[in-house]
């Protein structure tokens, strides 16, 4: 296998925490540099690997390790800007989320990404979690049937005022947490995002955000999220036309729901339930996503295989978060019916939209 030679940027709380620790989990991946604008705060990759260069520039990280690709953990500005320039040099990037502020930003990296052909991924890690795996692969199970309907809860008691040097709390709740419940809604939705309804609800510097989606498949996905809640929760229910439901509690347990089920031993019940969890010895990287998604990152690299969570998979939740901030603004619950945008070397204008107001 061959070894991938890694080039960091921004070794802040996410990068120590999570992502780093998974790196150094993952065999024939190396390390050659470490680039953060605090250069006590690169100095401490010396914790874990003493002889690594560290700069406060990316240029020079660039110039002086030659990486095949980039790892970044920094803000959405950075990301945009860094990412754009690996690209032009032709090296892979992964950035943790998000990667942009806007859906116009979005577009002008997937434009690049397609012309510079390098292999991209967006650090979505629910997405890549162990039960969401799982989860995945009992909805697709022939006995479930066909998705009719997705419920995600996703609970939070942050951010109350804006971040990165945006002037909109809601923004930022949605590229900060909520672009995870809307990524996996649109997973489970199935088929083309065709429509969106929405409405914010604020209170002192809290709100909730409750938000409807409806796909080509015929499946709808309801979404009910925001900052006014005591702690962190996430939970899902996913309802079946063989009036199955599956249930992830926590990003932990899952229930699955039946209407009856028969055994041998005790015949058939008029209702039943089953659970399945994480096994005890599963990695807290591993059951979380972080080292599903950046192993699945570097074997798109060795294969040269487009990643799943790469810029362009995150369009259509970029045209979510756009839609629900632009329905706040007007102070309206809208109903929006999505035109798919061809991407331009020359444009990077938004989708056509038509507005039903109710």
């Amino acid at each position: 296998m061959a070894v991938i030679r890694i080039g960091i940027v921004g070794l802040g709380a996410q990068m120590q925490e999570n992502l780093l620790p998974t790196l150094l989990q993952m065999p024939n991946i190396r390390i050659v540099g470490v680039c953060d604008i605090t250069a006590a705060r690169a100095a401490q990759i010396h914790r874990f690997l003493s002889d690594v260069p560290v700069t406060a520039s990316v240029d020079e990280l660039l110039t002086l390790t030659a990486p095949d690709a980039l790892v970044l953990a920094c803000p959405p500005q950075a990301h945009r800007d860094i990412a754009l320039q690996a690209m032009r040099a032709g090296i892979h990037v992964f950035v943790e989320k998000p990667p942009c502020f806007t859906l116009d930003e979005l577009e002008a990296l997937v434009l690049a990404n397609r012309q510079s052909g390098v292999i991209t991924g967006v650090g979505m890690n629910f997405k890549f979690a162990k039960p969401i795996r799982q989860l995945r692969d009992m909805t697709q199970a022939a006995p479930f049937g066909r998705t009719l309907h997705v419920q995600l809860n996703h609970y939070a008691s942050k951010p109350r005022a804006p971040l990165w040097g945006l002037d909109s709390t809601l923004r930022s709740f949605l590229l900060a947490q909520a672009i995870h419940t809307i990524d996996l809604g649109i997973t489970f939705g199935g088929g083309e995002l065709t429509g969106i309804r929405s409405r914010v609800q604020r209170y002192d510097d809290s709100l909730i955000v409750n938000a409807e989606l409806v796909f080509s498949s015929g499946t709808t996905a309801s979404l009910l999220c925001g900052t006014m809640f005591p702690y962190f929760e996430f939970d899902m229910k996913i309802v079946s036309s063989t009036s199955m439901m599956v249930e992830l509690d926590n990003l932990w347990n899952i229930t699955i729901h039946e209407p009856e089920h028969g055994t041998r031993a005790t015949g058939t019940a008029k209702r039943w339930r089953g659970v399945w969890q994480p096994g005890p010895l599963d990695s807290g990287y591993e059951r979380s996503g972080y080292y599903g998604e950046l192993f699945e990152f570097f074997e798109a690299i060795r294969k040269r295989e487009t990643f799943n969570a790469n810029f362009e998979s995150l369009l259509p939740t970029y045209r979510v978060i756009e839609q629900i901030c632009a329905a706040d603004s007007q102070d309206i619950g809208v109903v929006q019916t999505f035109a798919l945008p061809t991407l331009h070397a020359t444009s990077t204008a938004n989708p056509g939209v038509v507005s039903n107001v109710l």
